[in-house]
């Protein structure tokens, strides 16, 4: 259970939220939108212990579960921990299993006494785990991994190893795992694929503590939320039923608010113009007409607030200026991690203006891939060439490139020498105008979407390797990206889960992973995307 009162959240010198006051209780399952940077993420932050607020007071009760948006994870104890111990260990359970292994490596090799010692330490080990549920728990885990699309190599695979999407679902699977009384999800369904997204629905519809969801999938909303609290403008407002049914009334509390403001306004027209008419007229009249004045300050004070309207992205890349023909090119790439081969022989050939789609389920080296390509990361085997007057940008799905304790404006600066005036005229048309001197590791994760694409932009590359752009964003942002690639001339490689963002996108070929294939790309390749 968790009750706020009077709570308001600040992030760096900004304050996202005052004066906010509910509870989450046993059944309740509640949605929280709003635009990107509206503070959807620091209240879930702050709500689950991991940030103080900035006033009122907030009391918690039972065993909260917190999924982050974020894909990276804290720093884990072992550096040998793998998917599934980390899962058990949401139950106290992982680390006595690591335990029993290194015992049991040690009797292997000792002899005599020490080896008797090792057993019955063994023996005690194994009877605490067992008494907690131990084997129980361990064929429970795998379950909810497998629901998540954990397979089980990727279950006996070491954490460090995986990416960004395969640690995600792990950690989705661990907070599910741990028989939470309240949970509190940021984006759950992003890396996720349809199988994946529709047990997760049913899961949380029979969910039976207090749910608390940020998503930008719409159908999860539909299906799971009874009700909605939208944060927007600094405060929170709330509405009973599923999403559909807030966007409806959403639209209805705001015609009605428009017309009670037309009304307000209107009625206090027709008295200043009585205060002008009377006001230099007789003493009888002019005594009437400073009431009138005193009445008009009292319903201007009480005007109903309508608020703006919602502010819309603006994203256009430059057409940049050609690059040579065959702008970037590979031959026999293989990358490993440790005992975890990832891809062996990979190829990558690409001509000027082509868009390719690089494919394959979590894990299969999509990300890896691509960060290879950008020069971020070096393979093991094979090269990279890049072609002519080559100008490449990469977007990174973990904001790797969005460093704490930089302004925004300063990211900005990094990448472009271009007038201030026209840095702080481009971040307006991403919203972040009011966030220029910030500090950008304090953004939201769509926040940080829409620095890395403005960065993008500045650059004015010819090459554009996208992984994951549009998670973290809301319809209307997503709709502006797709726009500006739609539009965009130069070369386009992209990793992307969103099956209805890749359809719009139309790519020429796709290259799928692990093995490496490149054929041309048609749309029955739209079922691998969503598997992705």
């Amino acid at each position: 259970m968790i009750i706020a009162r009077g709570v308001a959240i600040e992030a760096g010198i900004r304050r996202l939220l005052s004066d906010a006051s509910f509870s989450l209780q046993a059944g309740d399952k509640v949605g929280l939108v709003g635009p990107n940077g509206a503070g959807k993420t620091t209240l879930l932050r702050t709500l689950a212990g991991r940030r103080e607020a900035a006033e009122g007071h907030i009391a918690r009760s039972g065993v909260i579960g917190y999924l982050s948006q974020e894909a990276a994870l804290q720093q884990l104890e072992d550096d040998r921990v793998t998917a599934l111990e980390r899962i058990l260990m949401a139950r106290d359970i992982g680390l006595l299993e690591r335990r029993m292994e290194d015992v049991r490596l040690e009797m292997e090799r000792a002899t005599g006494a020490d080896r008797d010692r090792l057993i019955r330490r063994f023996s005690r080990i194994e009877d605490e785990f067992t008494a907690r549920g131990g084997y129980v728990a361990k064929a429970e885990a795998k379950r909810f991994g497998s629901s998540l699309g954990i397979g089980n190599e990727e279950l006996d695979q070491l954490v460090v190893t995986m990416s960004g999407g395969q640690r995600r679902r792990v950690e989705l699977a661990r907070i599910l795992f741990a028989e939470t009384e309240t949970l509190l999800l940021d984006e759950p369904t992003n890396h996720l694929d349809l199988d994946a997204k529709a047990w997760l629905m049913g899961y949380l519809d029979e969910y039976k503590g207090g749910l608390l969801v940020v998503s930008h999938d719409l159908p999860l909303l539909d299906k799971s939320i009874t009700s909605v609290i939208a944060l927007d403008h600094g405060s929170a407002e709330h509405f009973r039923g599923n999403y559909s049914y807030y966007v409806a009334e959403r639209d209805r509390r705001r015609e009605q608010r428009i017309r009670e403001r037309k009304h307000q306004d209107e009625k206090i027209a027709r008295l200043e113009e009585g205060i002008r008419r009377f006001k230099g007229s007789t003493e009888k009249m002019a005594k009437r007409a400073r009431s009138w004045e005193t009445r008009v300050a009292k319903l201007k004070a009480a005007r109903t607030e309508v608020g703006a309207k919602a502010k819309r992205v603006s994203l256009k890349f430059p057409q940049p200026r050609p690059s040579g023909r065959t702008p970037l090119k590979a031959h026999g790439l293989a990358k490993a991690f440790d005992d975890n081969v990832v891809f062996v022989d990979v190829d990558v050939d690409i001509d000027r203006g082509e868009r390719m789609i690089i494919m394959g389920l979590n894990g299969a080296g999509k990300t890896t891939l691509l960060r290879i390509l950008a020069g971020v990361e070096t393979s093991d085997l094979g090269d990279v060439a890049l072609g002519h007057a080559v100008s490449l940008g990469y977007y990174a799905q973990e904001h790797e490139q969005i460093i704490s304790g930089t302004t925004v404006l300063d990211h900005m600066r990094a990448v472009s020498d271009e007038p201030d005036s026209m840095l702080r005229t481009l971040l307006g048309h991403f919203l972040l105008a009011d966030k220029i001197e910030q500090d950008a590791g304090t953004l939201s994760g769509g926040e940080k979407t829409k620095l890395a694409l403005a960065q993008l932009v500045v650059g004015r590359h010819n090459v554009l390797l996208l992984d994951e752009p549009t998670n973290n964003l809301d319809p209307q942002a997503k709709e502006a990206l797709l726009d500006a690639l739609m539009m965009y001339e130069g070369t386009l490689i992209l990793v992307s889960h969103d099956a209805e963002f890749v359809e719009d996108i139309v790519p020429d070929r796709a290259i799928l992973m692990p093995d490496g294939a490149t054929s041309y790309y048609d749309e029955s390749m739209l079922d691998l995307v969503s598997l992705a």
